[in-house]
């Protein structure tokens, strides 16, 4: 491993053991961001015996868009490459205590029921017939199915659904603890304070990463740090076009004579979700990436707009009549690191050997952390992974124009 073979060379040249050389910080891989992406990278290469691992983060575990996620697990996309990465992490989700054996992942099984307009019916059964192609437990169903699942739901204007009944939602912050905590208890070094400020490189090749809290040397760099992961590429002319965008959500309670808990409801006639939350309140967001303003402080200024929660609280009470009268407790506002064709960039960067990144995930990072943090550490430790082709991900494709269509 690098951090042996470096040791190895500076006594081999002749420095002293108390040298300020020999004392120099050093690691196999440095993995820069310590929301569900970087925790789970970590906990997959710890896992596999990379080697001396250090994992930074500038503020706490999940202290950005991980701890503010809504954290809702489904399998429903259009590239079938996006749902191989879902299902590995729903089946990781599912059985967290077997798989990770430390802390949990806070699933609910609630179900994930989609609403379809009238226009986007042949896409629903596109995407359907190919989920139970790879084994997936989806349907699509009618109007009066969709009554039978949750019939407290207002349809008049929604054409048809999709269910995935094992789908549910899980707690971000408590899974990037839990990741970490795993990572540590494999040897895994997490440094909470110091901030990534710059990549270090010799001959286009990565030597280490340059902190607020000084050098850590590595023959491999990981950045995923949400949409800051742009600045520290910038340096090194590496482009990677994402901006953070305010993402809000509105948390209602319910009235008292609701009843049981509500499925995920994906509403793409309002373009807006309902997640429940504990067994009396609902998390209002709005389904498109783009809805909200593109905002460097986002992770600054946590309060929405006031409209905004107004908006999804008419929405939500359109669909489910009678929630007029649920309570507003609380509204905040999340992140999205959009990418120009809103999909992820993950893998390895050509331009310097030894850096890999995953970001840009426009608000479908949550779900696919699990399996982002297998691909990734793959590719670190093998140099291709099993689970999809990783080719159309690549973080050149932006300055190639071949954008990604579907998601």
């Amino acid at each position: 491993m690098a951090y042996e073979y470096i040791k190895a060379s500076i006594l081999d040249i002749g420095f002293k053991p108390w040298s300020c050389d020999l004392m120099a910080d050093i690691a196999d891989i440095v993995v820069v961001g310590g929301g569900v992406h970087g925790a789970s990278t970590a906990w997959h290469l710890a896992k596999r015996n990379a080697g001396k691992i250090v994992l930074i983060e500038k503020d706490a575990i999940a202290s950005g868009a991980s701890g503010w996620s809504s954290a809702i697990v489904r399998m429903h996309y259009q590239l079938e490459s996006l749902v191989k990465v879902t299902m590995y992490g729903r089946e990781m989700y599912g059985d967290w205590e077997n798989i990770v054996g430390v802390g949990e992942s806070g699933f609910r099984k609630v179900g994930f029921l989609v609403l379809f307009p009238e226009d986007e019916i042949e896409h629903g059964h596109s995407v359907i017939k190919m989920q139970q192609r790879l084994g997936i437990d989806a349907r699509y169903i009618s109007r009066d199915e969709i009554s039978q699942i949750e019939p407290r739901l207002s349809i008049e204007d929604v054409a048809a659904g999709a269910w995935e009944p094992n789908s549910g939602y899980a707690d971000g912050s408590t899974v990037a603890n839990s990741f970490v905590a795993a990572a540590r208890s494999l040897g895994v070094e997490v440094r909470i304070g110091p901030e990534a400020v710059g990549l270090t490189t010799v001959d286009e090749k990565i030597t280490g990463v340059e902190t607020s809290e000084g050098m850590i040397h590595a023959g491999t760099v990981i950045v995923e740090a949400g949409f800051r992961t742009s600045a520290l590429l910038a340096h090194h002319g590496v482009d990677l076009p994402i901006v953070p965008v305010r993402h809000a959500i509105a948390v209602v309670k319910r009235t008292q004579d609701f009843g049981d808990i509500h499925p995920v409801v994906s509403d793409r006639v309002a373009r807006a979700y309902y997640r429940p939350e504990a067994e009396n309140l609902t998390l209002l967001g709005e389904h498109d990436p783009l809805r909200g303003p593109v905002d460097e402080e986002v992770e600054v200024t946590k309060l929405p707009q006031m409209d905004e929660q107004v908006s999804l609280m008419e929405r939500f009470s359109r669909r489910f009549p009678g929630q007029d009268s649920a309570s507003m407790m609380r509204g905040y506002t999340g992140v999205y690191d959009c990418s120009p064709d809103f999909q992820p960039a993950f893998g390895k960067v050509q331009a310097l050997d030894g850096l890999f990144v995953g970001a840009g995930f426009s608000g479908h990072g949550f779900k696919l952390s699990p399996g982002i943090g297998k691909i990734i550490s793959d590719l670190v430790i093998d140099g291709s992974t099993d689970m999809i082709d990783v080719s159309p991900f690549r973080i050149e494709r932006f300055a190639e124009d071949d954008l990604l269509l579907g998601g």
